[in-house]
């Protein structure tokens, strides 16, 4: 196939290698100059400090281990690595930079990219990109995307707006420069620092240990994280920003912002309600103050698909290939999900999945069942959900065939996912146990995914010693609302649900 890939960030340069690999004829186009997407410093989609939220042992691409020692690469780091994984791959040699593709339409049965014809395309232009602004915001009031580094606010009393790790990160580096940093914190999140204790928070628990740690009352989880980091948690209480209720895998990783909230050197505000006639800012207990500079931290609007002829978002079946011509398809986070986990590993999953599909050796339903499935998925993007890229790509993984099948191999199969969060553990399945899996019942994850298995396959599979009399005793008796499907579904925070 000829194969077009819009964008050469983490998506772009994982869908191009793959591509590459499987023998297709591929040609990438970059808007930009250099490969990275927002990880590339010139591009100017992240702030000069911004460091990877997950460990070098989780963030990376399966088959490209970073040469980077640092534990959180920064960004220059980051970048670095997207550029050696291209030239490694031959991903630069196709790449056109500077070309900034406008329009894709279907012409004669085959997709019309520029000028040229493709026998498939795959979009990875990011979402995080065009930042949210709530109504009634003044003109040149500045965003996440438009801040660099604290120096320029020296001397200034300064809001920050948002309660997300860009926000948290923002106000906790502006300490020390500006006169002082208010934080405006919509709702409680939970922040946990990049070493918990002495291990990296992304190495606490395995794919199944994510998946067990929900079924710990949120009590006796912040119980536990209080004797793992007695003193971070004495502090976080101390501050009144400890979330009362929780959903444990919706973590915000960020070490420094509570300890200064503790300290004063960062004060705590109300959520911000609205800009004043004047360009005061009033918070949603009614006060109005005046600052400096205000920064909205508030997220990222939907991707801009305009460029592709007839695309509705509501049109992508899982979200990423469209349920009509699977032909197209969007390599990015789903536009309704508030995404939790590493990018590089996730979007290798996805691509895989897709040219899985092209190729023909991953199934793919009718266009009525893709249609049923959008109809009910898709109706409502507006409703934002929790996302854990983790077990999404195990999902993924799963549905094309990169891994071991638990039907058939349910012994390697378990190998990976009770095994430290690691691309490198999916592909090459060792014991690797997580740091505190102890903590929670992996066992019942085990049970409950055998459950999900036909009788007769758990049968051959005690047959052929791949589980043992004692699992296959304990699967027949997990009731039917506690089965789980081998992908480890990643269950919604009850007060999202609630929103729906």
């Amino acid at each position: 196939m000829r194969i077009a890939v819009i964008g050469a960030g983490p998506a772009g340069l994982t869908s191009a290698k793959q591509a590459l690999a499987a023998g297709h004829d591929v040609v990438v186009h970059e808007k930009h100059a250099d490969v990275g997407g927002i990880w590339n410093p010139a591009a100017g989609g992240a702030y000069d400090s911004v460091r990877m939220q997950t460990s070098r042992l989780a963030f990376p691409y399966s088959d490209f281990p970073p040469a980077t020692p640092t534990d959180f690469p920064s960004l220059a780091e980051v970048h670095g690595y997207l550029r050696e994984y291209a030239e490694h791959f031959g991903v630069l040699p196709v790449t056109r930079f500077g070309s900034e593709v406008t329009r894709v339409a279907k012409v004669d049965g085959r997709w019309r990219v520029g000028d040229e014809d493709f026998d498939a395309v795959m979009v990875a232009t990011g979402e995080l990109w065009r930042p949210r602004l709530p109504p009634g915001t003044p003109p040149g009031t500045l965003t996440a995307k438009d801040y660099r580094r604290p120096e320029p606010f020296r001397g200034q009393r300064v809001l920050v707006v948002g309660g997300g790790v860009s926000g948290a990160d923002i106000a906790g580096e502006l300490t020390g420069v500006a006169a002082s940093v208010d934080w405006s914190v919509r709702r409680k999140q939970l922040f946990l620092p990049r070493y918990c204790g002495e291990f990296y928070n992304d190495a606490l628990f395995s794919y199944a240990g994510r998946v067990a740690v929900e079924d710990m009352p949120y009590g006796e989880y912040l119980a536990w994280l209080e004797e793992l980091m007695p003193a971070y948690m004495r502090t976080y209480r101390a501050t009144g920003l400890l979330p009362d209720d929780g959903f444990h895998g919706a973590v915000h990783v960020n070490e420094k912002i509570i300890p200064l909230v503790d300290q004063g050197a960062v004060r705590a505000r109300p959520a911000f309600a609205a800009f004043t006639a004047d360009g005061a800012v009033e918070f949603a207990d009614g006060r109005v103050e005046r600052y400096d500079t205000v920064i909205l931290c508030l997220g990222y609007q939907m991707p801009d698909y305009g460029f592709i002829d007839g695309l509705r978002r509501e049109d992508l079946y899982e979200h990423h290939l469209h349920r009509i011509d699977p032909t197209l398809a969007v390599i990015n986070t789903p536009v309704d999900t508030e995404a939790f986990g590493t990018a590089c590993p996730y979007f290798e999953a996805i691509a895989g999945w897709v040219l899985a599909v092209w190729a023909g050796t991953a199934p793919l339903p009718d266009v009525r069942e893709r249609s049923r499935w959008c109809a009910e998925h898709m109706g409502a993007l507006h409703r934002r959900r929790y996302l854990d890229c983790w077990l999404e790509t195990v999902r993924f993984r799963l549905l094309s065939g990169a891994l071991p099948d638990p039907a058939t191999d349910f012994a390697d199969y378990w190998t990976a996912m009770a095994s430290a969060v690691s691309p490198h553990n999916l592909v090459w399945p060792s014991p690797r146990p997580a740091a505190h899996d102890s903590a929670v019942d992996v066992a019942d994850v085990r049970r409950r995914v055998l459950a999900g298995l036909p009788e007769g396959v758990r049968d051959a599979l005690l047959a052929d010693a791949q589980i043992t009399p004692a699992d296959h005793a304990a699967a027949a008796l997990v009731p039917r609302e506690r089965v789980l499907d081998a992908w480890l579904p990643y269950r919604q925070h009850p007060r999202v649900e609630a929103r729906r």
